[in-house]
């Protein structure tokens, strides 16, 4: 039976070629017309959402690929009997070539024209005797058939079988009646219908004929031994009924049976079952319940039998299997449903260990997602999204649950009340003393004068260029000292003194005196934690605190909690400021003159143009301590008559400051550009007029609108700093959290303490930006979590690509446990010419800090410190000299034309607009397919 199928399929296939053009039906069919597209959807019933040629061929497409042979047939007849052609037409003259190759076989002048129009649309060198051969003999066969059809009365199919329609008596009980059915013969052979002999031909399909309906009336007489006598489902009426009605193609057993007939029969089964037909298909179901933690979801049990299926089994009286398959599907589906539930709740369970969470939350958490699904659904089935959701929505409802509950371990296992991190200091009894007042009013002397005066002590700058000063002021007093910065140590074995950074205060050895400089910088976003722990846990009897007013009221507050004695000492400043009526352009700038900038372009802008004129100093960020301070001298000293600084000028610069002028009246803090705050006019305003070298100090401003911003800002009293401050996270502090958290991410901690800690006293936890930016880099590597910590604390600014290169390189060395050698600057020339040649120099100076600083957590690692001092001192050396001779200058990145240091840009106008007409052009390329790139983007400089 498969070996017929696949022969008639064969067949089938070649018959398509021949109609198509010897194309197969896939591609043959979207050369038909429009028209017969149409008419072949509406013969075969497709439903196709709208008759567009596309829907249709695609339609066509998919019926085809099905393979069902009794369609294919349709479709084959119809394209035959129509005498469609596919309009793919190879526009070649083939004519005498198709006639060279039929003038070997004798022939009509019919037959040539039918021969011409079967292969004028095929490709010349797809065209062979051979084809025309069989092609011959096909027409002349096709010709016979014809003939004997209209002889015979009948029909031959493509599978060479004789059709008939014959009128069989159907003997019953009760009615005997004639039914016109559908008769076929076996094939007849391939040759019967070319041989001459009309006579025997017609003998032999009589022959076929009479076969063919004996074999029917015996199938027909053993159908009715079934059906007439006491016929299980159906009545003799309802047979003979549905006999008659029978299509006289269809075979007995598949005989159509009314949907209402078949749910008669069902219906004596079981009165409960639901029947539908849906397509080929008859479904049965049968509502039930299921019973979750008490409460009841209705569900139906379905069972799907093919229409044939069904059909054959009430025709030939067999027990119709519906209790056992619906109790089959019941039983699976139950169990099925009852082991995903069993799943859900154990990861639920799972989800929520150590959290207490009852059980009769977890189910009725599970039953709000799965009784809605079920009852929409009336299928116990469980999809997949539903069980994610269900889980997502419990993590969710329980992530606040586990966040307490890992914050209340946190706190049971640490030390909320800050101050007892440090037992010396909260042993100490300690006196506190704070000298309040404006800058030049003798505060910070009068401070380090008690210092100076006290057998220990400890100085806490808040620059490292301050801590340098105070220990050189205190060498030069005889004072033994030593110097305790992150990047370097000179320690003394005999000193009684200690000068250091205030991010290097040491709790764990008592002094006499401790002086805390500028402790309104509490407040400062990144560093505040610093004083915050220098306030609360230097260890010395007697703490110095030198600040503005704006601080006091927090640090009566920061003594209640410690419950320390306060003393407050206030002090006037010695000499006067005056504002200025009148902006001062630049051209008028005098002798003395600070000129205020807030970055590093402003400020290399401005010595541009007045170095023109003067000698010009200039500070900012980027320098070392040790340039800042030369070119301090430089000023103080009068070998330069101008000072170009930005606000570090606030802070640690004691100069002969005539006039100090504003250049702008806004600044970028990190976060947003905004406008001077009261208390930055203010600290930076003191700068100017030094007691005992200028008596009046004058402020004022480049241009009109800044002058009059600095006015309000200068004449509005300082707002009260309000707590709380921030603390930092101490080592202890990460390692505690990596083990509740259990996890060794860095930043993943430092998160959950920027997030999550909490202390008692006026405390939050401080900005961890910088770290955790660090921490992210760290994290790519094999390192213990202490290692990842104190490379997080470490000065690498990674906004500069070459730091953040060096960092990597630094780490990857830690990680494989190398020394790191520090590899110093080749030849340097005079001075920096170029603006990219200064920016590596003072890369190179940070580059020598990360080493040095690393060089103290790490000394087995880092050991070439002497190399690195060396090479800082030739690129300071090299920095200053630019700074005295260099006119370096700012260029365009691309053509390389020298740019005003107060250009925005990395690249020049005439570059960008350039870049923008390449864009133009590349978009223009892109949208012909072109490949070229666009590199027209401008850029802040």
């Amino acid at each position: 039976m498969a070996k017929k199928k696949k022969k008639q399929s064969i067949k089938i296939n070649n018959k398509v070629k021949e109609l198509m053009n010897g194309e197969p039906f896939d591609e043959g069919i979207k050369y038909l017309s429009e028209d017969v597209l149409v008419e072949l959807t509406m013969l075969l019933d497709l439903k196709v959402a709208m008759l567009t040629r596309k829907e249709m061929v695609r339609s066509l497409r998919q019926v085809w690929s099905e393979g069902n042979t009794q369609l294919r047939l349709h479709i084959v007849n119809y394209l035959e009997q129509m005498g469609i052609k596919s309009k793919k037409v190879e526009i070649n003259d083939k004519v005498s070539y198709i006639l060279s190759l039929l003038e070997n076989y004798e022939h009509n002048k019919e037959e040539e024209q039918q021969i011409l129009s079967a292969f004028i649309d095929t490709k010349t060198n797809k065209i062979n005797e051979e084809k025309i051969t069989n092609k011959l003999n096909y027409i002349r066969q096709q010709k016979r058939m014809k003939f004997w059809e209209i002889e015979m009365d009948v029909m031959f199919n493509s599978l060479s079988e004789i059709e008939f329609y014959y009128s069989y008596e159907f003997e019953m009980n009760e009615e005997t009646f004639f039914k016109s059915l559908l008769t076929t013969t076996e094939s007849i052979k391939s040759d019967l219908l070319l041989g001459e002999d009309e006579e025997r031909i017609k003998v032999e399909l009589e022959h076929l004929k009479n076969s063919a309906i004996y074999k029917k009336i015996k199938e027909i007489e053993s159908f009715l031994e079934i059906v007439k006598t006491d016929h299980r489902y159906l009545s003799e009426s309802e047979v003979i009924q549905l006999i008659r009605s029978m299509p006289p193609e269809d075979c007995f057993y598949e005989i159509d049976i009314p949907l209402s007939i078949i749910k008669e029969v069902i219906s004596t089964i079981d009165s409960e079952y639901r029947v539908t037909m849906q397509g080929n298909s008859i479904v049965v179901a049968k509502d039930k319940v299921y019973l979750l933690y008490g409460r009841e979801l209705p569900y139906r049990a379905v069972a799907s039998y093919g229409r044939t299926l069904l059909y054959r089994n009430i025709w030939r009286e067999e027990i119709l299997p519906l209790k056992k398959d619906i109790s089959h599907i019941k039983t699976e589906m139950k169990k099925q449903f009852e082991h995903n539930i069993k799943d859900i709740e154990d990861e639920l369970y799972q989800l929520s260990l150590g959290l207490d969470i009852e059980e009769s939350v977890i189910e009725k958490f599970i039953l709000q997602f799965i009784e809605p699904q079920v009852s929409s659904a009336l299928n116990l089935k469980i999809k997949e999204k539903v069980k994610r959701r269900i889980v997502y929505h419990f993590m969710e409802h329980i992530r606040p649950i586990k966040e307490k509950r890992r914050k209340e371990e946190l706190l049971a296992k640490t030390i909320r009340d800050f101050k007892n991190l440090f037992p010396l200091a909260r042993m100490l009894k300690r006196e506190i003393y704070f000298h309040v007042g404006p800058t030049n009013s003798g505060k910070t002397y009068e401070a380090l004068q008690a210092l100076e005066r006290a057998d220990t002590g400890y100085y806490l700058a808040p620059l490292r260029l301050l801590a340098l000063e105070g220990y050189e002021n205190l060498k030069s007093k005889g004072v033994g000292v030593s110097l305790i910065t992150g990047e370097e140590e000179i320690i003394d074995e005999e000193s009684t003194h200690i000068s250091s950074t205030i991010e290097m205060m040491s709790g764990s050895v008592d002094v006499d005196v401790c002086v805390i400089d500028e402790i309104q910088m509490i407040n400062d976003r990144d560093r505040g934690w610093a004083w915050a722990n220098a306030l609360i846990g230097a260890p010395a009897k007697r703490v110095i605190l030198t600040g503005s007013i704006d601080v006091l009221d927090a640090v009566t507050k920061l003594c209640e909690y410690l419950e320390e004695p306060l003393t407050v000492i206030h002090f006037e400043r010695k000499n006067e400021l005056k504002l200025l009526p009148q902006p001062t352009p630049i051209k008028q700038i005098e002798e003395g003159t600070a000129v205020v900038a807030f970055s590093r372009r402003d400020v290399l802008g401005l010595r541009q143009q007045l170095s023109q004129r003067y000698e010009v100093s200039v500070v900012y960020g980027n320098l070392s301590p040790e340039v800042r301070r030369e070119e301090a001298r430089r000023f103080r000293e009068g070998e330069s008559q101008i000072l170009i600084a930005t606000d570090a000028i606030a802070m640690g610069l004691n100069l002969p400051i005539k006039t100090l002028l504003f250049s702008k009246d806004n600044k970028f803090d990190g976060l947003r550009r905004r406008e001077l705050l009261p208390t930055e006019v203010t600290q930076i305003s003191g700068r100017a007029g030094r007691y005992g070298l200028e008596e009046v100090g004058y402020i004022g401003a480049l241009d009109a609108k800044t002058l009059e911003t600095i006015s309000s800002k200068f004449y509005q009293p300082l707002p009260t700093l309000q707590l709380p401050f921030s603390v930092m996270a101490s080592l202890e502090h990460v390692m505690l959290i990596g083990e509740i958290l259990e996890t060794e991410q860095l930043s993943v901690i430092l998160n959950f303490f920027a997030d999550n800690m909490e202390f008692e006293g006026p405390f939050i936890a401080a900005n961890l930006d910088s770290m955790l930016e660090i921490s992210a880099i760290v994290d790519e590597y094999r390192l213990d979590l202490k290692t990842r910590f104190n490379l997080a604390c470490a000065p690498a600014s990674i906004s500069s690509p070459y730091i953040e290169s060096v960092f990597h390189r630094y780490i990857r060395q830690i990680e494989a446990g190398t020394t790191v050698e520090y590899i110093p600057p080749r030849d340097l020339p005079k001075f920096a010419q170029t603006n990219e040649m200064m920016l590596n120099a003072e890369d190179r100076v940070r580059e020598i800090s990360l080493y040095l600083w690393l060089s103290f957590k790490f000394p087995e690692l880092f050991p070439q410190v002497e190399e690195a001092l060396k090479a800082r001192v030739r690129l300071n050396s090299f920095i200053e000299a630019s700074l005295k001779q260099g006119n370096f200058v700012k260029k365009c990145n691309r053509c390389g034309t020298a740019l005003d240091f107060t250009y925005r840009f990395s690249i020049c106008d005439a570059c960008f607009s350039k870049g923008r007409r390449g864009n133009r052009s590349n978009n223009r390329g892109a949208r012909n397919g072109g490949k070229r790139n666009s590199s027209g983007n401008r850029r802040s400089s």
